[in-house]
């Protein structure tokens, strides 16, 4: 299985039973990947802190991709290229990022958000929406 980042929006919708499966899927071959922004996103969501903490412990075990330097130009490069087509302000930074990382480490971006649509028709790189909105 190829590995895959998932963004918030996907996570998100866990409980549509078609997304539980892939996602669930994907963590028991060791094949998710997550970004801090994304990874600060969800814990935010928790309950409380004993949800935190149990959400804290999946997500350890989760690859990380690191937000270096290259990540975050390419993220401001697909943002100005987003510019060039009207549609700069869709995307958020966390979602320039979540890409940008993606492409970095050659994951499949998944999500449930159409910005990421947009951004692949910059970057053509492989993305999967999951869930209906």
């Amino acid at each position: 299985m190829t590995l895959a980042l998932v963004d918030t929006s996907a996570w998100s919708r866990r409980g549509q039973e078609d997304v539980a499966v892939v996602i669930a899927g994907a963590i028991e071959a060791n094949a998710v990947a997550v970004i801090a922004p994304i990874m600060l996103e969800l814990l935010r969501s928790a309950r409380d802190s004993r949800e935190l903490e149990e959400l804290a412990e999946e997500l350890d075990m989760l690859h990380r991709v690191e937000l270096s330097r290259a990540i975050e130009d390419r993220a401001r490069e697909v943002l100005v290229a987003l510019a060039g087509r009207g549609y700069h302000r869709g995307p958020s930074p966390t979602d320039l990022l979540a890409a940008a990382a993606a492409e970095a480490v050659g994951a499949e971006l998944w999500h449930c958000d159409r910005h990421f649509e947009l951004i692949a028709g910059v970057t053509g790189q492989p993305e999967r929406r999951l869930g209906r909105s």
